[in-house]
């Protein structure tokens, strides 16, 4: 069975900074291991040191999955991904994503250009299948009333390029004239649409809140 896979665009700096944190991590891990391999070897029989080298590599990968030490990038965006689902309450049970609403081409509603920074930095991780649900879940049902909203304004407004009324030079059918399909939006329904916008949450977004809580958590 393939193990589900989850990536994203980001800016060049967190992808710098990410892989600073995966370093030290690994860096850390490092001295702890030669560490303990140093007492391994100070043992007198080999069954004894078969023993004890089994012992801390079992003791590796505890720590590892406990988040003691995230020495490899899944890991560490794995740890922090369930803090993030936890921290916005995107942990609770939803129902799951309807087929084929997660694999609908294009760009998602509410997702503007800037989101991701300068774009050049890329983030990615393999999750265990029911971690990998649960942020395509908690993204989809956290966003629909948004993205619901931000169709309604649309079909209202159209991209919002028109003042409340269409420029006069406008060719309109006479009887699309006839109603108000080119009342154009005020300010409040343009900070109306920027509030829907900000409400939408993709998976990427969510890596991405995972990948920065990684990195502040390491300066701290």
């Amino acid at each position: 069975m393939d193990v589900p896979w989850l990536s994203t665009t980001c800016d060049s700096t967190l992808h710098a900074a990410l892989h600073a944190r995966v370093a030290a991590e690994k860096q850390r891990e490092l001295q702890w291991w030669n560490a303990q391999l140093e007492e391994v070897l100070r043992l007198d029989s080999s069954w004894e040191r078969t023993l004890a080298r089994a012992a801390i590599e079992a003791e590796r990968l505890r720590r590892r999955e406990s988040g003691e030490v995230l020495a490899t990038k899944d890991a560490l965006l794995r740890h922090f991904l369930t803090q993030v689902l936890a921290d916005n309450g995107w942990d609770r049970r939803y129902v799951p994503v309807p087929k084929g609403a997660a694999s609908v081409p294009g760009r998602r509603w509410g997702v503007t250009a800037g989101r991701t920074g300068d774009g050049n930095g890329r983030l990615g991780c393999h999750l265990p299948v029911r971690l990998w649900e649960q942020v395509r879940r908690a993204a989809y049902w956290t966003s629909l009333p948004h993205v619901r909203g931000l169709q309604r304004w649309q079909a209202q407004f159209g991209d919002g390029r028109f003042g409340r009324r269409a420029p006069s030079e406008l060719v309109v059918p006479r009887e699309v004239r006839q109603v108000s399909l080119f009342v154009g939006p005020t300010k409040a329904d343009m900070d109306r649409r920027r509030y829907l916008r900000a409400q939408v949450v993709t998976t990427g977004d969510i890596l991405r809140i995972a990948a920065s809580q990684a990195t502040i958590d390491h300066k701290s």
